[in-house]
């Protein structure tokens, strides 16, 4: 035997105001399928329910089958919209949501109304999914491996800067469709992309790292941890760049301080201390790009002994 969903909400004053007008409409109701369930909630979300016609509205729907009351509802039956409503659950949901999916259905573009027939299950917010994205993405292949409404949101904001920054988004929706997980297929897309440009453009003896790819390269190559930094080049917070003089390499760091560059460090494999000499000429060739040294000038002896005498970060009292 077929257990029992409770209902609860709106539907719950139709149905008492429906089985007491005909006694037994409310057995009949919870003893419905899912279809007929929500087939009844989405003509009661269509009519309005008037006491003296009561009975006689609760007499149609129990004795008439689902395309009846739907027709009844909205005057017309759409293709699919019974396997849609079938789809939706056993508890009936908001009165806007039958006449949205009844609109679907109806005059919705074809890409939405693929979507909505695909759909294993749906609710309102598969609905707002469904509605919200872009049409390449509303795909089942991909609207099945997205969770909810902030997930899509993240999903469509995220394949939109991809493909701004450079990525072929046609590429990156089919590997989207051919994924197991949404957001390792992103991430492992977002290496292609290309970073806002840092300080220093190429030039004889640098080059700037444009890529996450690049990025992930020079991690390896210096064995370092600039692939940590990816958020931070990605949002043009930070830079990197190569720096070679007299057959030697290192790392050049940049960190963007109130929207000024400066050079946060130059690193060697492994972190190791670099050489006195490539490490003045990347910091002197940063200077003249104009890029400078995130160090404080301590040349003036005088100055640094006002300065710890006078720790001038405290009361301005006089």
């Amino acid at each position: 035997m077929k257990s029992i969903a409770p209902v609860s909400g709106w539907m719950l004053d139709r149905i008492a105001l429906l089985d007491e007008a005909k006694p037994g409409f409310a057995g009949h109701y919870l003893r419905a399928s899912d279809e007929r369930r929500q087939v009844i909630a989405a003509f009661l979300s269509a009519n309005k329910l008037d006491r003296d016609d009561a009975g006689d509205t609760a007499e149609f729907l129990m004795r008439v089958d689902h395309r009846s009351i739907l027709h009844r509802a909205f005057g017309r039956v759409p293709p699919g919209l019974r396997a849609a409503l079938r789809r939706s659950g056993s508890q009936p949901h908001e009165p806007a949501y039958y006449r949205q999916l009844f609109d679907l259905m109806s005059h919705g573009d074809r890409h939405l109304i693929k979507a909505i027939w695909q759909s294993a299950k749906l609710d309102p917010e598969r609905l707002t999914i469904i509605t919200g994205v872009p049409a390449d993405l509303c795909d089942s292949r991909i609207l099945t491996k997205i969770k909810d409404r902030k997930h899509a949101t993240d999903v469509a904001l995220s394949v939109d800067l991809l493909s701004r920054r450079g990525v072929d988004r046609a590429a990156l929706i089919d590997a989207l469709h051919q994924s197991d997980g949404i957001n390792d297929a992103i991430k492992h897309w977002s290496m292609r992309m290309s970073f806002p440009p840092g300080p220093i453009p190429a030039a004889e003896g640098y080059r700037p790292i444009r890529t996450g790819i690049e990025l992930a390269a020079i991690a390896r190559k210096y064995r370092n941890c600039s692939r940590g930094y990816f958020s931070s080049v990605m949002v043009g917070t930070h830079a990197f760049g190569e720096f070679r003089c007299e057959g030697r390499e290192v790392l050049i760091s940049f960190d963007k301080t109130d929207g000024m560059w400066i050079v946060d460090g130059v690193y060697t494999f492994r972190n190791f201390d670099v050489d006195a000499g490539i490490s003045r000429a990347a910091y002197a060739f940063a200077a003249r790009q104009g890029v400078p040294d995130r160090r404080p000038d301590r040349s003036d002896k005088a100055v640094e002994a006002l300065r710890r005498l006078g720790r001038f970060h405290g009361d301005w009292g006089f």
